[in-house]
């Protein structure tokens, strides 16, 4: 796939993930008895890749990784990803779930993927400027601040979509450099808890900010479309849910493939309500992958 082909470029993290599922969660100095273990590749940046590329959609992942997943890389290249990866000597991204029914508690191991801040594009990756300029839509995954700021510069005319994830609870304050990334956004995509937190350190749904959509998924009640004006709730395909972890990320590759495929705004967002629905079918963030064609029997039906 040459740069040229790239319809979605990602810039993101890679992590390897690990279930626990337990009896009870329990208290503080207490134990619980584990039921099963279950480890997958994950990571928000990887897992919309790999959703994306299972679309169809031609996809590239910038991204670093370290020394003990070259399973990973491989298995990524394999799905015909272009990947900017910048190995790095260290562990890899660690996400660790304790499940109890619907109940859960994450714990997330940094490791090397920290370094993407550090990261020079064209030094460490080869990665231009008119790479980044000419791809249909860039997207950006956690709250790399200091990488998504110099990326951000460059897509003034290249549909931009952002979610910070989990990132945002490390803000005290809202970042300067957060408020400057949002300048060039065209699409913020938070869930519901992730708003209220950022409510509760100042932040507020404002289109002077930047961004000409704000959505807000907020799991089985779907997903809050914000526009000027105009605020809109898109139900969920109901499905059996196994396990929810993965779905925003397909909800973010579903709504990106169908907005690349020229449905509006609304529809991109039923489509990525489709796509997580199968996600959340079973164990890990990169299972149960759908197609297209499969993915649009379900938003037709929503």
């Amino acid at each position: 796939m040459n740069c040229d082909d790239i319809e979605l470029l990602i810039f993101g993290d890679t992590a390897i993930d690990h279930f626990y599922e337990v009896e009870e969660i329990p208290r503080l100095n207490n134990a619980a008895n584990v039921i099963s273990f279950r480890k997958f590749y994950g990571g928000m940046g990887a897992n919309t890749a790999v959703v994306a590329r299972a679309l169809g959609i031609k996809t590239a992942l910038v991204s670093v990784i370290g020394t003990d997943a070259e399973d990973y890389r491989k298995y990524m290249e394999n799905l015909g990803i272009k990947l900017y990866l910048k190995g790095i000597f260290g562990d890899t991204t660690r996400s660790i779930f304790f499940k109890e029914n619907k109940n859960q508690i994450s714990f997330f191991y940094k490791g090397v993927t920290e370094k993407l801040d550090e990261l020079d594009l064209k030094r460490d990756l080869e990665l231009d400027r008119e790479d980044i300029e000419s791809a249909k839509c860039v997207y950006m995954a956690r709250t790399y601040l200091g990488l998504q700021k110099r990326v951000s510069r460059y897509c003034k005319s290249t549909f931009l979509v952002y979610n910070p994830g989990y990132g945002v609870f490390e803000f005290k304050k809202i970042p300067k450099r957060f408020i400057s990334i949002l300048r060039n956004v065209d699409v913020l995509i938070l869930n519901e808890y992730e708003l209220k937190h950022l409510n509760e350190i100042g932040f507020k749904i404002k289109f002077s900010l930047g961004p000409r959509i704000f959505l807000i998924t907020k799991g089985v009640k779907g997903c809050s479309v914000y526009s000027k004006n105009v605020k809109v709730d898109v139900p969920i395909f109901k499905t059996r849910v196994i396990d929810e972890s993965g779905a925003g990320d397909a909800f973010n590759a579903g709504f990106i493939a169908a907005y690349i495929r020229g449905f509006d705004v609304y529809n991109s967002v039923k489509i990525g309500n489709a796509t997580a629905s199968f996600i959340v079918e079973g164990w890990g963030c990169q299972s149960n992958l759908p197609t297209w064609d499969a993915v649009m029997e379900r938003y037709k039906k929503i």
